[in-house]
């Protein structure tokens, strides 16, 4: 049985029932950062109930010899971006809205240490079955918390990946504490999706009519795309910022269903359009985000460890096969 399909209204930085809406995202911010995240919760904590209540052992599992991809929008991009943290055994990896826990499941599969973590307790309950049936429970852990709040008392991170997320942050909180959390020499990749266009241009793809021809595929109102503003809050954190362009004609996927032939076809002009005719990537629809030399401000450096976090690791029950979804309480005070 397939994996439930998400509702249309509805996505998240998550790689399953992950957010499987590489998109435009216009919206203003009009949510306090706590109300972003309870939204968010709470849709990703139904679907998890769904989820579990549905798929079979086998629907969990995670083949350690490919790349666990939620649809084929993601192939190009998420490919790269697993390319830019090779090799992976060995290290320790956080990966920033885990979700159902597919990547992070593939990482510990090639030998890498994995903290994930999300804001929907729910959804990291996924991902505690998924490690626990894909046999790498032992190397992941799933953490109920923020970005921006987010602390590890074990030690600096030699990788941080993310797939669709950076867009839902609070930008300089949750760069600043990246930033911190990386060890020295260490790198971070996050795919996301960019609409580079002046902000009256932006303004009129949002406005009620266009929206009600070609509604935003977002599902929380205060999702928006990255733009150039976004990537210099991005360079205050880290002193090497690069990106890789992907996908500009498959951009027609955000307002019309494309075939497989019909994707497959203007990916490849795509491809040779990026690689060919550079100011072709100021009109992309997704980008790779690479960071290196992380330099976290003085104010993220003194921060001391908060109290306790979620993780999801053996519960300490008479049942040990049942997964256990720490907090971050619980985690910092361990």
């Amino acid at each position: 049985m397939p994996e439930p399909t998400p509702p249309p209204d509805h996505a998240s930085g998550h790689d399953e029932p992950g957010h499987d809406h590489d998109h435009d995202h216009g919206h203003g911010d009009l949510l306090t950062l706590e109300d972003r995240h309870g939204h968010e919760a709470e849709i990703y904590d139904a679907m998890a109930e769904q989820l579990l209540a549905e798929m079979s052992d086998e629907e969990f599992l995670v083949q350690a010899d490919r790349i666990p991809f939620h649809n084929r929008e993601h192939v190009d991009y998420l490919t790269f971006a697993i390319d830019q943290l090779r090799p992976l055994a060995g290290k320790r990896i956080l990966e920033v809205g885990a979700g159902g826990g597919m990547l992070a499941v593939y990482l510990a599969l090639q030998g890498a240490d994995v903290t994930g973590i999300d804001v929907s307790a729910g959804i990291l309950e996924v991902a505690a079955k998924r490690a626990e049936i894909s046999g790498v429970a032992d190397r992941t852990r799933f953490v109920h918390v923020p970005i921006e709040e987010f602390d590890d008392p074990s030690g600096s991170f030699d990788a941080v990946i993310g797939n669709n997320v950076v867009h839902h942050f609070e930008r300089d909180l949750a760069m600043d504490n990246l930033a911190r959390l990386m060890a020295p020499g260490a790198r971070a990749t996050f795919c996301e999706p960019v609409l580079f266009v002046p902000e009256a241009v932006r303004t009129v793809r949002y406005s009620d009519p266009v929206a009600k021809r070609f509604p935003p595929h977002t599902h929380t109102p205060d999702e928006r795309s990255l733009n150039q503003t976004d990537i210099a809050i991005i360079e205050r954190y880290f002193g090497e910022v690069s990106w890789r362009p992907f996908q500009v004609l498959c951009r027609l996927q955000n307002f019309r269903e494309l075939s497989d032939p019909t994707w497959n076809r203007l990916e490849s002009i795509d491809r040779w359009m990026l690689r060919r005719i550079p100011p072709t990537r100021w009109l992309t629809r997704m980008i790779v985000l690479t960071l290196d030399d992380p330099r976290p401000s003085a104010k993220a450096r003194a921060v001391a460890a908060p109290d306790p976090v979620p993780t999801t690791s053996a519960p300490p029950t008479a049942d040990p096969a049942t997964p256990h979804l720490a907090t971050h309480s619980e985690r910092t005070s361990s």
